[in-house]
């Protein structure tokens, strides 16, 4: 049971870097260990970090497929927590199928969820997702307003990876400030730690960019 609970909060970790090809070999991991003992506790969850991958690696209507089931059948055994979560996954990957209404209603029932029961866990990387729906359909201002709501909730939830992720988002898009470069220049800073990863490469190589000639 502990190597389960381990592999499911590193699926997770991956999940917040973005790296499908980890997750995707976290979820067959979860997988054999629920094949091997039993493990009901992992059974569903393996299937939504599957989904989660698939969306990743060019298959969003499978992965959307997934996660929507595992979702389904979580809920049923009146299992709520984390549901944010789950369906902010499956918005994503609607949104990667380029189906701006779809994700739009999924990502309604994971903001109801956090606006029923205050799970804000989520919440950065859902106003994020709401962004990208903006800008898919067009309502760029919209899009910018979201992205600025998702970093002022990551600074609420004293969250600096994921300010980090919502001040790249702001920064590489237009109508970013010099302030909000000032910002992601100053987070980049204080987060040795996350040297390697694609985000902080990306911030590396866009705060460079904008510097003076």
């Amino acid at each position: 049971m502990a190597r389960m609970v381990a592999i499911w909060l590193d699926a997770m970790f991956e999940v917040r870097l973005g790296n499908a090809d980890r997750v995707a070999a976290l979820a067959d991991e979860m997988q054999a260990l629920v094949n091997d003992f039993a493990l009901a506790q992992g059974r569903i969850a393996c299937r939504w970090f599957r989904g989660w991958a698939d969306a990743r690696m060019e298959e969003p209507r499978e992965g959307y497929r997934r996660i929507r089931e595992a979702y389904e059948e979580n809920t049923r055994l009146g299992m709520l927590a984390g549901g944010s979560e789950t369906l902010g996954y499956a918005a994503e990957a609607l949104l990667l199928a380029g189906d701006w209404d779809a994700a739009q209603h999924q990502l309604e029932e994971a903001l109801q969820i956090t606006s029923t029961h205050g799970e804000r866990v989520y919440l950065p990387q859902l106003f994020l997702i709401e962004a990208a729906i903006a800008r898919g359909r067009g309502q760029s201002a919209v899009a910018l307003a979201w992205v600025r709501h998702a970093v002022a909730e990551a600074r609420a939830q004293e969250a600096p990876w994921l300010e980090l992720m919502a001040l790249l988002e702001l920064c590489e898009r237009d109508g970013a400030t010099a302030e909000d470069r000032h910002a992601l220049a100053a987070l980049v800073d204080r987060l040795p730690e996350a040297i390697g990863t694609t985000a902080f490469t990306r911030a590396r190589v866009l705060l460079d960019r904008a510097k003076p000639a």
